[in-house]
């Protein structure tokens, strides 16, 4: 009976350290996949910021972005922007200065994507936050751009 008894709490502990561990290690996929896809969204929006020639600051807020830059060598007019009514938000991208977009990240927990800092009257930095939902937990990817030709 003792050692029934015995038996029951290892069984009973090996199940649950097996049970966090299989849990544990479903957070930690769920977060790599979710970074390694999402990171090149973030990379190629902060490029295209960091070549922007000017900020629309009368457009802009934390929600939405527009900019002058240059894509292979052609001046063109960018515009992101997150829709949604509540989580999940869709962070969005336009190439034509904000006529058509094109979803590029659909698991946003948060709206408030941009924040801009200006130093000596004129904005030249734009710091962009991505709160990213997955199924186990929240991811969030920061960055700050300097813009260099403001």
């Amino acid at each position: 009976m003792v050692t029934m008894l015995v038996l029951g709490i290892v069984a009973t502990a090996t199940i649950g350290l097996a049970m966090r561990a299989f849990t544990d290690t479903n957070t930690v996929l769920d977060r790599r996949n979710v970074l390694r896809r999402r990171a090149r969204r973030l990379d190629r929006l902060t490029k295209q910021l960091r070549q922007a020639t000017s900020v629309d600051a009368g457009w802009s807020t934390a929600q939405q972005i527009r900019f002058t830059g240059y894509l292979d060598g052609s001046p063109r007019t960018f515009a992101w922007r997150v829709q949604g009514s509540s989580a999940p938000y869709r962070l969005q991208e336009s190439r034509d200065g904000g006529t058509t977009y094109v979803t590029v990240v659909s698991s946003l927990a948060d709206p408030n994507v941009f924040t801009y800092t200006v130093h000596g009257g004129v904005l030249d930095q734009v710091t962009i936050r991505l709160e990213l939902a997955t199924r186990t937990t929240t991811v969030e990817l920061t960055s700050d751009v300097y813009l260099r030709n403001a």
